[in-house]
């Protein structure tokens, strides 16, 4: 009896939805056809966008949804890249200014609408998908009167001739707007690993299963900044044990002054989570059992799934098409949001002012009413102001006002068991640290 050869599996980037089939292989690449997904190694590029192996995951071929109506009829007008907070605040303004300016929306996701910064506090709270989204991405865009293409990604686009091409088809836009977001940075040690995020709705799902499907778990944060100390406190409710580890010294180091962190540092340790700073992931092995972490310090931690919060990274495929100037973020004008293509502009996490990444939600909202106004070719004007930052730990808050200047000295205003407030005044700058109630 003759064996059936096991069925050839797809594999899609992450990052700009390139199919690996290993039937066919990457030959450009040295891949030969037939190569499995497993047997190619780990150093291998996304022939498209450049990210590595680990960025790939398993795909399950789907029928795109049929084009809106809207979409359909979508000739030129104003295209919109980005399906996420980003994406329809600026189909919001536009909207507010005008109601009947042909709109396309490009999303490489359903483009269902949910408050992100919420994803680091639904897992403790037990949250469902059902409880965070609040529109469905097509009734939305049908009740705001525009085209949306679900599943659907950017290839490129053509700056002179104005066309957005996408893998269903391209369009030609009087003015583009990107609101693309950035990926998970993906440290080079962890290639080859499962990891978790919650960059995204699909990826906070998948972890949100791991935990109910697990019960009493033991997890491992990489990262101790902004969303791994979320994180932390968020699972020390659901799981067995919680570690982080953070190349810094003490959590949330780059926002918080060392007293500060020191006093967060205390609480998470009182809540069960280890904290090893200073420490950085060197190799991740998985067994059938668990996931063996082992760290530059030597330890090893035993770990039934890792969730990576390293900090975000804008992808540069879209730019490096379009030419648009890049750092950290696709760059544009401080006041206008254009880019250096005329009529494309970009906002939120996408893009940097002045070299420096746009990380907040804070911003966005005054972000997209600029870009309203300037595609519609009324005058506006961005002036950049440091958001007010509120760390998502519910039993200890943490808030940030102001620009805080590297190096100047802080000064302690209250420091009480249950509250520490810090200042810091550096010339016209000055900056205010709450921990605590």
């Amino acid at each position: 009896m003759t064996q059936e050869a096991p069925q050839r599996q797809l594999y899609i980037c992450r990052a700009c939805g390139l199919i690996y089939d290993e039937d066919k292989g990457d030959p450009d690449s040295g891949i030969a056809p037939g190569t499995r997904f497993e047997d190619i190694p780990d150093d291998w590029e996304c022939p498209l966008c450049g990210v590595t192996k680990a960025d790939f995951e398993p795909f399950e071929p789907f029928v795109a949804p049929e084009p809106s109506e809207a979409a359909a009829s979508f000739r030129s007008g104003v295209i919109v890249i980005g399906g996420g907070i980003a994406g329809w605040a600026a189909v919001r303004a536009i909207r507010s200014l005008d109601s009947e300016v042909p709109i396309l929306m490009v999303t490489a996701c359903s483009g269902d609408t949910y408050h992100k910064p919420e994803l680091s506090l639904a897992i403790g709270r037990n949250n469902d998908r059902r409880a965070l989204v609040s529109h469905n991405g097509r009734e939305r865009a049908t009740a705001c009167g525009i085209g949306i293409l679900e599943n659907t990604f950017v290839v490129g686009i053509d700056s002179k001739l104005r066309r957005v091409r996408t893998t269903r088809g391209t369009y030609t836009y009087t003015a583009c707007v990107i609101a693309s977001g950035a990926r998970p940075f993906r440290p080079p040690a962890t290639a080859g690993a499962s990891l978790f995020n919650v960059n995204h709705i699909d990826d906070w799902e998948q972890l949100a299963s791991q935990v109910d499907r697990s019960g009493q778990t033991r997890a491992v944060v990489i990262g101790g900044g902004l969303i791994g100390c979320e994180l932390a406190e968020n699972l020390a409710s659901r799981c067995e044990s919680v570690t982080v580890v953070e190349m810094q010294p003490l959590p949330l180091a780059t926002l918080l002054p060392e007293k500060g962190s020191q006093r967060l540092l205390t609480h998470l340790q009182s809540i069960g989570v280890n904290f090893f700073g200073s420490d950085k992931v060197l190799e991740i092995i998985d067994t059938e059992e668990c996931a063996n972490v082992f760290l530059e310090s030597g330890a090893t931690i035993e770990a039934d799934f890792i969730v990576l919060a390293t900090g975000l990274v804008a992808d540069q495929r879209i730019a490096i098409s379009a030419g648009l100037s890049f750092e950290n973020g696709i760059l544009v004008d401080p006041h206008s949001l254009e880019t250096n293509r005329k009529n494309i502009y970009a906002l939120g996490d996408c893009i940097s002012l002045n070299g420096h990444p746009s990380r907040y939600v804070e911003p966005i909202n005054k972000q997209a009413k600029v870009i309203a106004n300037a595609v519609l070719g009324r005058a506006a004007c961005y002036e950049h102001k440091d958001p007010v930052v509120r760390v998502k730990t519910p039993l200890l808050p943490i808030t940030i006002e102001g620009r805080r200047v590297p190096d100047a000295p802080w000064v302690t205003t209250t420091d009480t068991e249950s509250l520490l407030v810090m200042e810091q005044v550096s010339g016209e700058s000055k900056a205010t640290v709450s921990i605590g109630r």
